[in-house]
């Protein structure tokens, strides 16, 4: 029992940080084996309106929010992780050295505190994920997580009691088993405390967290928009997201100047013959870190560029490991040029989606052009068709 217990807990923590740290996978060289298996799920799940929305993403990733709140959460999230994985190897570190040196049951420093500390700082590893890649596949999973982490912990002090005796049940009266002063605890005896049966209130417990928690992943989507540099133009049947916060003018004017190139209306009105009817339009600077997200990058050059990127990408992951500032971290300092990426409107049947369904969960977003536009110059510059994909295939990706 023990050991399917260890399994079961091992499958568990993998099984999210797996899916959690797809941000970190995509970037690393399993990428292309990672999304042989998880790309399959998140497109099956795209396919479907019913289930298209736990692929889709409540809080921003991909843009520097408007709302001061939403860009501390996701750099909260980052600092959650860091501080999650680092409080989590110092628990890990007590438990096998004291294996190693047979001290029996270990009640020091974390475990002085807490009887599950690194259960607690994984989920906080968890929550800082989830705020930082906020898909709502893992918000499911995140609450999941917890409740399995809650059923693993109260199996190993079982054994524990079975192993150690009074002993370990006097550690257990005077140490919290989560939180100092139990809140958790406290909570679930007023809301759940009438019911003979734990199975049965543990079991409404999840349930009701689970929804609150997809509620309010509805209500941040609905606010992030509502904080997003987001344009509908449609007598041009565009509808344009800037990565950084800009003026409502701003964005139509920069609009407007790739449109009076010649060469990209005369592609866009290629595309609106083939039955396009719209087009989402994500504007950023050119050196913009995450690019991939939205389109298949210029490989030349790309294993420099790699090199840099990763180290960037750690930092902004790991804030601890760098002072470099939130913006700059995603190549977002740069002005007087910028990049736009110009992306189809198709739902999972292969038809062409206007724009006033744009946002929608089960509409799929993948280039078509990219250019440079010269604001100060109003000139486009370096104007290419792109392939149908992203630097990843063609995975769901945020819009925002």
């Amino acid at each position: 029992m023990y050991v399917r217990g260890k399994i079961v807990r091992g499958s568990v923590a993998v099984l999210y940080l797996l899916i959690g740290l797809e941000i970190v996978i995509m970037i690393s060289p399993f990428a292309a084996y990672f999304y042989a298996g998880y790309g399959p799920l998140l497109n099956a799940l795209y396919a479907f309106p019913a289930t298209a929305w736990l692929t889709g993403f409540f809080l921003p990733h991909a843009v520097v929010s408007k709302s001061g709140v939403l860009n501390f959460v996701n750099s909260l999230g980052r600092s959650l992780f860091s501080l999650g994985i680092l409080a989590f190897l110092i628990g890990a570190f007590q438990i096998y050295s004291a294996k190693f040196r047979r001290k029996g049951v270990v009640t020091g420093i974390l475990y002085r505190w807490i009887r599950h500390p690194q259960y607690l700082f994984l989920a906080v590893a968890g929550l800082g994920l989830l705020l930082f890649w906020p898909r709502f596949f893992i918000l499911i999973l995140y609450v999941s997580m917890l409740f399995v982490y809650y059923l693993l912990a109260r199996h190993e002090e079982q054994r524990m009691l079975a192993k150690h005796g009074e002993s370990y049940r006097e550690y257990m009266q005077r140490t919290a088993m989560f939180l100092p002063g139990e809140p958790g605890g406290k909570i679930f005896s007023a809301l759940f405390g009438w019911s003979r049966s734990k199975g049965l209130a543990l079991a409404l417990a999840y349930t009701i967290l689970l929804t609150l928690s997809i509620f309010a992943g509805f209500g941040l989507r609905s606010y992030t928009i509502s904080k997003t540099s987001i344009v509908n133009i449609p007598e041009k049947q565009i509808a344009a997201v800037s990565i950084t916060p800009q003026p409502n003018v701003s964005i139509e004017n920069i609009i407007d100047i790739a449109l009076q190139d010649k060469t990209v209306s005369a592609a866009v009105e290629n595309f609106k013959q083939h039955g396009h009817k719209g087009f989402m339009v994500h504007l950023m600077p050119r050196n913009y870190m995450m690019q991939g997200l939205f389109s298949q990058p210029d490989m030349s050059g790309m294993r420099m560029r790699s090199r840099h990127s990763f180290t960037k990408v750690i930092g902004f992951i790991f804030p601890f490991l760098g002072r470099r500032g939130h913006q700059e971290m995603m190549g977002l300092m740069n002005g007087g040029t910028m990049r736009l990426i110009f992306s189809q409107l198709t739902w999972p049947n292969g038809n062409y989606a206007s724009v006033d369904h744009a946002l929608a969960f089960s509409v799929k977003h993948l280039p078509l052009l990219r250019m440079d536009v010269d604001t100060k110059n109003s000139a486009v510059l370096n104007f290419e068709h792109l392939a149908p994909r992203n630097y990843w295939g063609q995975m769901p990706m945020p819009v925002f």
